[in-house]
């Protein structure tokens, strides 16, 4: 099940994102996440850990269909007085996804696989439900913001204490381990500094420079839902018969043994 936000985590969360510097730190996480995920058109997209629906909202803002996911009563309670009536909201839990396979376009989990009981139970879930691709936004394990934040929580309890941290090495693990084999993926982070310092470098980190390091404290990874495809090859064996009179060629290949062993075997009878 993982950690479940109480009511004053709901709060703090939605207070941040609609103040300084949350709301320009989640405007660079938003541009980050487009610029990798780039959709080519209107798509339907679930998200994960949808929160009070900070994220929802960016979603419906580029006019995509949206369902949210959330399991804490208290982050979904936020995100009905936000949220366009029409989105559809569900209680429940990443590990578990109430939907049929390849149900959605695109799954997102932003920020909720850190807070997840099995991250990798629920990355397999969204690999199942996803038809096109994953979309991840993930805190980095080496970054100068998680290691501010681990050091922190020794001493002063916060969300942060019930999260697991990620490299991009591990999502990749975690990606080919799920789906027994390597599919595309692209990532670019953001946040090289810490988040204290953005009210002075927010320019900087909107660095596409920057964005391909991987060293950032936020994560945007894109997962395509495509494996290399290669031609099988089929056997083109052939023998000379012996024998008098004219020579045929016979195909040892699995195909043609029917029509094309008969019209062989007609012909050496006619001989």
């Amino acid at each position: 099940m993982g950690y479940v936000f109480e009511f004053d985590d709901a709060l703090r969360y939605n207070d941040w994102f609609t103040s300084e510097p949350g709301r320009t730190a989640a405007a660079i996480e938003q541009d980050l996440l487009q610029r990798v995920w780039a959709p080519t058109g209107p798509q339907s997209v679930l998200e994960v850990g949808c929160g009070t629906g900070l994220f929802l909202e960016w979603f419906i803002r580029m006019g995509h269909q949206v369902t949210g996911l959330e399991p804490s009563p208290y982050m979904l309670n936020v995100a009905r007085r936000q949220v366009p009536a029409r989105v559809v909201l569900d209680r429940g839990y990443a590990e578990h996804l109430p939907y049929e396979d390849n149900a959605f376009d695109t799954v997102a989990l932003i920020t909720a696989l850190e807070f997840a009981d099995d991250p990798r139970l629920a990355l397999h879930e969204a690999l199942r439900v996803a038809r096109r691709q994953v979309l991840l936004g993930i805190f980095n394990k080496y970054s100068v913001a998680t290691w501010q934040h681990c050091w922190r929580r020794l001493w002063k309890p916060s969300i942060y204490t019930h999260a697991q941290f990620f490299s991009i090495v591990q999502l990749r693990h975690m990606v080919i381990e799920a789906l027994t084999g390597a599919v595309p993926i692209r990532w670019r982070t953001c946040f090289l500094f810490p988040l204290s310092w953005l009210r002075y470098l927010h320019s900087i980190e909107r660095s596409r420079f920057l964005h391909r390091l991987p060293f950032g404290h936020f994560i945007g990874m894109r997962i395509d839902l495509r494996y290399p495809m290669r031609t099988a090859q089929l056997p083109l064996l052939y023998e000379i018969p012996s024998g008098v009179g004219q020579t045929h060629l016979r195909t040892l290949s699995w195909r043609g043994r029917g029509r094309e062993g008969r019209n062989h075997s007609s012909l050496r009878s006619s001989n």
